[in-house]
């Protein structure tokens, strides 16, 4: 049996880890059926994209505030009034389907408000999983949490197919409202340690000129806008894929779950690649060449049995951009701003995914789902072989300076 990681075995954190789990759980049953839903509604894959922007949206907004309420406010505070807004959305949600009013535009709004939720929370709710664990654990515990949201990425599709074709759009929408009580429950009863420096007193401008000038988190952020645009109409557009493929909502969540698996085991690889000397700065580019050539497997996919098999593929080189570039980005940020610089990375992944999602789905409504996956690929393979040839040391470096003077002690990585 394998070990129990050791960061689990903080009480803290092992809470939170398993309450974010069914909440993340939760939100992949809404996306399966809201995603659904619109494709039936309105059998347009631009439909399906214009989706994505209404729920990423907000990010566009609020990314950049969240970071700052979250170094400036009280980061529990902020997990608590955002998961709560976000639970009424979709308690709203099913309660619309339940009445049979829950049309294309109620969908769009209600989603919307979710996306304002998650935009202003994730700073916080990311910068919070440092100060549960010890500065030595930080690595672990921000792997772990990333292992945990595609176990739920795994699990959640999957859940939310079958209870979609059993139990209707309701039921996925009122479980995810429901879900979102457990990380009420436990943000109100945790205990945080204080994590580096509270930057209350640094303008955004400061972060965002860090970012600017800073050679590993400029290429962290770039990176990470390009990859988000490119590569995720594969997850955004799925019901057209499982469409294309001849599958009802079963076979999304069956092409979802896929994706969720092969993002597990690409955890589990990285982590020890890591451990072995892979540095972060080859394995992001490195991940985002091969994620591409899974893409063009995907669109090429004659058959459901295919397409699972690229989805899972793509998965776990998918799971490398996000656990590399997030521990990356914490560990390279001066401590005084480092829910800011999360904000920005925030930023540099939802808003491309739903522009990018826009534009995948416009595109599949002119030449077709294949053609348009075919073409985000290539733009995929290219770039990684780009970074690949021209690295950046700073990525795998110590915290940039701080501007406020703070101590810039080297956090593990």
């Amino acid at each position: 049996m394998a070990p129990i990681p050791s960061v689990l075995r903080i009480p803290g954190f092992r809470r939170f880890w398993l309450a974010s789990l069914a909440s993340n759980c939760g939100s992949w049953l809404q996306i399966v059926a809201s995603g659904w839903l619109i494709l039936k509604l309105t059998g347009s894959p631009a439909a399906v994209g214009a989706l994505a922007l209404v729920a990423r949206g907000p990010a566009f907004l609020l990314s950049t505030f969240g970071g700052q309420l979250a170094d400036r406010c009280d980061r529990r505070a902020i997990g608590i009034w955002t998961f709560a807004l976000q639970g009424v959305a979709a308690a709203a949600m099913a309660v619309m389907s339940a009445l049979g009013v829950l049309g294309v535009w109620v969908i769009y709004v209600l989603s919307f408000a979710l996306g304002v939720g998650f935009a202003l929370g994730l700073p916080a709710v990311l910068a919070i999983v440092p100060a549960l664990v010890p500065a030595e654990r930080l690595s672990q515990a921000v792997a772990l949490n990333a292992a945990g949201i595609n176990v739920a990425r795994f699990a959640g599709p999957a859940i939310g197919g079958g209870l979609f074709a059993w139990l209707g759009a309701t039921w996925c929408f009122a479980v995810n409202a429901t879900s979102f009580l457990a990380l009420i429950g436990v943000l109100s009863r945790a205990g945080l340690r204080e994590h580096g420096t509270r930057g209350g007193g640094v303008a955004m401008r400061s972060a965002l000129s860090v970012a600017r000038h800073d050679p590993g988190i400029r290429r962290l952020l770039l990176g990470m806008t390009g990859f988000a645009a490119f590569a995720s109409p594969i997850q955004e557009l799925a019901p057209v894929v499982a469409h294309r493929l001849g599958a009802g909502p079963g076979g999304l969540g069956i092409l979802l779950g896929a994706m969720g698996g092969g993002a597990l085991a690409g955890a589990w690889l990285l982590e020890r690649l890591h451990a072995r000397g892979l540095r972060r700065g080859t394995a992001l580019p490195l991940a985002t060449m091969v994620f591409g050539i899974g893409m063009a497997g995907l669109a090429a996919a004659p058959v459901l049995a295919a397409g699972v098999a690229a989805m899972a593929f793509c998965g776990a080189f998918w799971i490398w951009l996000f656990i590399a570039t997030n521990t990356a980005v914490q560990l390279r940020a001066p401590p005084s701003m480092v829910g800011r610089m999360l904000g920005l990375y925030q930023l540099a992944v939802i808003g491309p995914i739903a522009l990018g999602s826009l534009g995948a789905g416009i595109l599949a409504d002119l030449v077709g789902i294949r053609a348009s996956l075919a073409a985000c690929a290539a733009v995929l393979v290219a770039a990684g072989a780009w970074g690949l040839l021209n690295p950046v040391p700073e990525i795998d470096a110590g915290p940039a300076p701080d501007p406020v003077g703070a101590p810039a002690s080297r956090r593990p990585g």
